[in-house]
């Protein structure tokens, strides 16, 4: 893969302000071969506040205005995971590059929908699983490559929030569904490593504390999901875990291939900071270096962007997201209806 910074310059638009889409803007802010044109957030307070802090040109609350903007090449598009859709074909079709955050969609029509217009569109579109690029799963595929541990067989991957995510954080909770959420990231890395495609789902899932309080998602899911070349991986995820944890992201992912075993843990070791007023763990896969972005989600944009400039695919395009939808739609239609699905 090209290292360094592609020549040349994207000029950029961001939709979706909040928590992940203001990461994207302050990484396009930094990147030398990038050019913030213009953000867009349905809270004008917040798309004024996030241009003027970050130099972009355009401050808007409408993405479509922000589409029909001809100097710009390309957007992230980072809204809510059950409103990906419309504006991802309306970009497209408006001729733009799509970096789209993760999931690709919740449900199958979606993403079929939006595959269909980048094909016919003559542009890129990468879907931000960007777990990716966290140092310790890029170099467990390179070993891979290499054959230094065999055959993959097997995967374990837990990756869970407190309830401080669906209650505080998302106001858009009951939109989604875990799999899309979060058990996404852990079967993208999986799919990765096993080179192929889910044949077989089988998922349970259970609702009581969130329904409890009025939010209409389960607390959990497990996963069993059988792929075509015999590789196995059970996925787990809940967010209803004790908003006293240390982190508010629980994360494991073990590997057991023919001739070797990985075992990732991004939570370890635990970075504490502790004051007389409180004690935290702030995260170290990613933050600021002297006040510029650093971390996965910050490499994941630097490939998007050179990718566009050197005219290459990135490494997850529209098919790997209609893929995976497919498989976590599944684990969805077996968690309600008890029964696995074959794909």
């Amino acid at each position: 893969m090209s290292r360094g910074f592609a020549p040349g310059k994207i000029r950029y638009g961001v939709i979706g302000c909040g928590l992940q889409g203001e990461s994207h803007v302050k990484i396009v802010a930094s990147l030398p071969n990038a050019e913030l044109v213009s953000v867009c957030d349905v809270d004008e307070n917040r798309a004024r506040a996030t241009a003027l802090k970050f130099g972009a040109r355009h401050a808007l609350t409408d993405w479509r205005a922000l589409l029909e903007d001809d100097s710009i090449d390309a957007v992230s598009i980072a809204l809510p995971d059950h409103l990906h859709r419309e504006a991802t074909i309306a970009a497209l079709q408006a001729g733009k590059h799509v970096l789209l955050e993760k999931p690709m969609a919740t449900s199958v029509e979606d993403a079929q929908a939006m595959v269909d217009a980048w094909q016919v569109s003559g542009k890129r579109l990468m879907v931000n699983w960007s777990n990716r690029w966290q140092p310790l799963f890029w170099s467990t595929r390179e070993m891979l490559d290499r054959g230094e541990l065999g055959d993959p067989l097997y995967a374990y991957a837990r990756l869970s929030n407190t309830l401080y995510v669906p209650t505080k954080m998302l106001s858009w909770s009951g939109s989604t569904r875990l799999p899309f959420w979060l058990i996404c990231h852990r079967y993208d890395i999986a799919r990765w490593y096993f080179k192929s495609e889910a044949k077989r789902v089988f998922a349970v899932c259970r609702s009581q504390v969130l329904k409890g309080m009025g939010i209409d998602t389960p607390d959990f899911y497990q996963a069993t999901v059988e792929f075509e070349n015999g590789c196995v991986g059970n996925f787990e995820s809940c967010w209803i875990l004790p908003e006293s944890m240390p982190t508010i992201v629980d994360s494991k992912f073990q590997l057991i291939c023919t001739a070797g075993y990985v075992n990732v843990d991004p939570n370890m070791p635990v970075h504490t900071v502790a004051t007389p007023a409180h004690t935290k763990t702030p995260g170290f896969l990613s933050g600021e270096v002297a006040g510029e972005p650093r971390g996965f989600v910050y490499d994941a944009l630097v490939h998007f962007v050179n990718c566009l400039l050197r005219d290459e695919e990135p490494l997850i395009t529209g098919h790997d997201g209609l893929m995976i939808t497919k498989a976590l739609a599944a684990m969805v239609e077996s968690a309600e209806t008890g029964q696995p699905v074959n794909l």
